[in-house]
């Protein structure tokens, strides 16, 4: 089965309250099912690319698991994590191939692999994306407070251990570094705010507690901005 097969299904799943979902996430479920009816009509310029879909599955099954009964074994998305990941990557421009999405939030409870996610994404930008489109690509995590914004980033260095990945990248204290296109990964804090230093991200994740927000509930929720 293919993954938009797959998330087609997931999609419908959720809507039929076989998967308990919250009412945006079937907001986005719905939207998703109705833009494939939308596809190859005048007034929708996007496409499903199965093949980039397929990119961003196989990178990630690369990476391993950092914590848990999991360590050390490769990462299988799953269903949430390829319905948000095969859309970032899977829906482009009929004529650009230019990705459709710039921005995503993701909101789950705490202990769901979402900084893994994000670390994943992030590796996948400065290395697939920026040698794709012959950049240097800039790279930031960045959080309330310094210790939030590295996390994404020691994920990115937790699950490559292991990883044939490993040996393409550069890990320093406070920088990630493809080393083929010299893109790179850093993590922000409020003092880097202050300098006034230009930067010119093609991806920012920003991570955010919700738990105050939402009566003490564990929550966390994380933007994610591409170029």
């Amino acid at each position: 089965m293919s993954h938009l097969e797959d998330i087609k299904q997931y999609a419908r799943s959720c809507l039929a309250d076989e998967i308990p979902s919250g009412q945006k996430h079937k907001w986005a479920c719905q939207r998703f099912l109705d833009d494939l009816e939308r596809v190859g009509t005048a007034d929708f310029p996007y496409i499903w690319s199965e093949d980039n879909a397929n990119k961003i599955v196989a990178w990630f099954a690369l990476l391993r698991h950092s914590k848990g009964a999991l360590a050390g074994k490769p990462i299988d998305l799953t269903m949430w994590q390829k319905f948000r990941a095969c859309q970032l990557y899977g829906w482009v421009h009929r004529e650009t191939g230019k990705k459709r999405f710039k921005k995503s939030f993701t909101e789950v409870g705490r202990k769901n692999a979402k900084s893994q996610m994000e670390a994943g994404e992030a590796l996948y930008e400065i290395a697939i994306q920026a040698t794709k489109n012959m950049e240097t690509y800039e790279v930031y995590t960045a959080g309330t407070k310094r210790e939030q914004s590295k996390i994404v980033f020691n994920e990115c260095n937790l699950m490559t251990k292991g990883s044939i990945l490993r040996s393409k990248f550069n890990f320093k204290r406070d920088e990630i570094v493809h080393i083929k296109t010299g893109s790179f990964i850093k993590p922000l804090s409020k003092e880097d705010g202050k300098t006034g230093d230009g930067t010119n991200p093609a991806c920012l994740i920003l991570d955010r507690d919700l738990s105050s927000i939402n009566r003490g509930a564990s929550v966390k929720a994380k933007n994610h901005i591409l170029k």
